[in-house]
């Protein structure tokens, strides 16, 4: 009996000496930050569960608030994933919202942050540039006329007058009429002689 007794409690001790070498965080008061990249916010926080606090912040520096946080996604995250920290600590997650993109082109000095602080992602803007705008354009001047234009023909010559008796010829000061003279009728030249009114 006093064997038993004796190997029993060699193994008890064997087994918890195993049990604290597997848990080499066990009692320390330490956690383990999980990897939250590319998750909702929503989603991310549930993963950081119950020993560490999360923080959000906008990642374009536009200070949006995160009402809805499954309309958000991590894009960094601080600290990294994988880093060993107290029980509660605050894990910072920058997010942007669905649907944005971060700038491949972005560097950690492109957006000054305060000494020690992670380096904010830049978002691309979606927006595209403004079109250029139209070169003005200058009406031709109007030719100017030749210095010397003469005035335009008289397309339609006045009618020549029309008399109708030697009466009306005398009253207008035109008796007597030769022929081809305006007024001029083989009627008013009653003798035939050439000249019409001339009596």
């Amino acid at each position: 009996m006093l064997v038993m007794a004796l190997i029993g409690g060699c193994g008890s001790a064997s087994d918890g000496a195993v049990e604290a070498a597997s848990s080499p965080t066990a009692g320390s008061g330490q956690v383990q930050v999980p990897d939250v990249l590319g998750l909702d916010l929503n989603e991310a926080k549930d993963r950081l569960g119950p020993d560490l606090d999360a923080k959000s912040v906008d990642a374009t520096g536009r200070d949006r608030m995160q009402i809805i946080d499954s309309n958000w996604q991590v894009v960094q995250q601080d600290p990294t994933g994988g880093s060993a920290v107290p029980k509660g600590t605050t894990v910072t997650l920058h997010v942007v919202k669905e649907g944005e993109s971060v700038s491949p082109t972005a560097s950690p000095t492109a957006t000054a942050t305060p000494s020690g602080a992670p380096p904010v992602p830049q978002v691309a803007d979606s927006q595209p540039p403004p079109a250029p705008a139209p070169a003005p354009t200058t009406r031709p001047a109007d030719p100017l006329p030749p210095a010397d234009n003469p005035p335009p023909a008289n397309d339609n010559p006045p009618a020549d007058p029309y008399y109708a008796n030697c009466d009306a010829v005398r009253a207008a000061g035109a008796a007597p009429l030769h022929r081809g003279e305006p007024g001029y009728r083989s009627r008013l030249d009653r003798d035939g002689d050439g000249t019409a009114c001339d009596t």
